[in-house]
């Protein structure tokens, strides 16, 4: 139920109780390390929300931590059976290493790519075996981003070029001995940048690679995206506005209270169907609640369209962060963020169905009492949905990393 009755259920309850996901069954959570507890601190914070991936049968979830006193690169991964993360692997080197990003190669491979000592770094992971580190050439670059599809690997990060960080793409190739190579380079927006471009996300379908950024060039952020055309990375068009500035479809108009205009945060990408994506954000211009999910659909004939809310009408109480999305060749899409309206944060998700988003639906597991925060989400090949996030009992305390299976209905 959206629109009016919705609204009117608003004036009697602030908070809906919390419904099972009809789409997919959810088995209970469990941990991803045991390592937790004290003053340990992990985080699920790539650039793009990339933390959870399915290889062949294998299920894997990359972090940061802190147990020794120094941030770093972990992977854990199990069967899709087990019942159970195996022990993790350290995957970053001796300096300090943030926000790795994961993406699935395919026969329970992945390849991984974070930030350590303010330069990104990439690596092939292969059961045990640990492929060499790849390094970008800019020594200066951070918050990297990893997408494949159909053969493709690619690198995105912010790369400092003169005064400001600009995105840039790598396609990256996996030798037999799992080390990556920079097969072309490139800046992704053909403009120089005139202020910073920030936290990139990347999708590789059918060839086309699209790339969507935080952007700060009309002196607030911005989310700017462009594509590629099939078949080549570093060919792409000129790059796009997608995130709109006049509150599209929230009835308050052009005249908002934003000086140059409402903060936009950390863009997801996921592609689904056959030549679909979806860019989703956090976006503030809802003024009076703060933060919001809001996004913006790309097919191949059309680029990106308009803005639509992804959240329902009772996300409007509270404020929404930390989108991430995931889809599926059938056509599914689900999007899924942290969310305030319980009175602390739960992991929140909708679904788009013939063109319409669900009502919201509390993660069985990841709501209730603590907090619950900083999801990351894939679909696997069955339309099974894998989910990971940070978990405390009490703000600023000490954390605990969990996943969930939800296993897709019939």
């Amino acid at each position: 139920m959206r629109g009016p009755a919705r609204l009117a259920a608003l004036a009697l309850v602030l908070v809906p109780a919390v419904v099972m996901a009809d789409r997919w069954h959810f088995e209970p959570p469990i941990e991803v390390t045991s390592v937790a507890g004290g003053q340990v601190f992990h985080h699920l914070e790539s650039s793009g929300r990339r933390n959870v991936a399915v290889s062949g049968g294998v299920v894997a979830v990359a972090w940061e931590d802190d147990r020794d006193g120094t941030p770093r690169v972990y992977l854990a991964r199990k069967g899709l059976d087990d019942d159970a993360f195996a022990d993790e692997q350290r995957v970053s080197g001796a300096g300090e290493a943030y926000e790795p990003s994961l993406v699935a190669l395919g026969a329970g491979r992945f390849a991984l790519a974070w930030e350590e000592d303010g330069q990104v770094h990439a690596r092939v992971v292969d059961g045990p075996r640990l492929g060499p580190v790849f390094r970008a050439a800019n020594a200066d670059s951070v918050q990297a981003s990893l997408a494949a599809a159909g053969g493709t690997l690619l690198l995105v990060a912010a790369e400092r070029d003169g005064r400001f960080p600009r995105i840039h793409a790598h396609r990256l190739a996996v030798g037999p001995d799992l080390a990556l190579t920079a097969a072309e380079h490139c800046p992704v927006d053909g403009v120089a940048p005139r202020d910073e471009q920030l936290y990139p996300a990347a999708i590789v379908l059918a060839g086309r690679v699209v790339v969507a950024w935080e952007d700060r060039r009309p002196g607030h952020t911005i989310i700017m995206a462009a594509s590629s055309p099939a078949g080549a990375v570093c060919q792409f068009a000129p790059a796009q506005r997608i995130s709109q500035r006049d509150g599209s479809g929230n009835g308050m108009g052009r005249n908002m209270p934003y000086g140059k205009g409402h903060g936009v945060s950390r863009v997801a990408l996921a592609a689904f169907g056959s030549s679909s994506a979806f860019a989703a954000w956090a976006d503030k211009r809802n003024f009076r609640e703060g933060y919001d999910i809001w996004g913006a659909p790309w097919t191949a004939a059309d680029g990106f369209g308009a803005n639509e809310r992804v959240q329902d009408d009772f996300g409007g109480v509270a404020q929404q962060w930390h989108a991430t999305a995931a889809g599926h060749p059938d056509g599914t899409l689900v999007v899924a963020w942290d969310d305030e309206r319980d009175g602390s944060p739960s992991v929140v998700m909708s679904w788009r169905e013939d063109g319409t988003w669900s009502d919201d639906v509390v993660l069985p597991g990841a709501g209730g009492p603590g907090e619950q925060a900083n999801p990351s989400i894939v679909l696997d090949a069955d339309g099974n949905l894998h989910t990971a996030w940070v978990e405390r009992e009490v703000t600023g305390g000490p954390t605990r990393l969990r996943y969930a299976f939800g296993r897709a209905r019939d």
